[in-house]
């Protein structure tokens, strides 16, 4: 299986969206610059941690990230 990056983000953000993505059925993973992590910078640093999901998954990924918030 292909995974395409959907989203770059810091590493919180990232795992939001993984569940997210997870909770449509989406498989989903974050992966991350190992060599940021060993020098402790993962934590927020944005374009270190990407969002992945299945190339074939990828277009229904995007239109679920890029939906507006529901409003209360």
């Amino acid at each position: 299986m292909e995974w395409v990056t959907v989203q770059t983000c810091g590493l919180s953000e990232a795992e939001i969206l993984k569940n997210m993505l997870e909770s449509y059925g989406i498989p989903a993973q974050v992966t991350y610059d190992s060599f940021g992590r060993v020098l402790g910078m993962v934590s927020e640093v944005p374009g270190l941690t990407q969002v992945q999901v299945p190339q074939d998954r990828e277009a229904e990924a995007r239109e679920i990230l890029e939906a507006p918030p529901a409003e209360e």
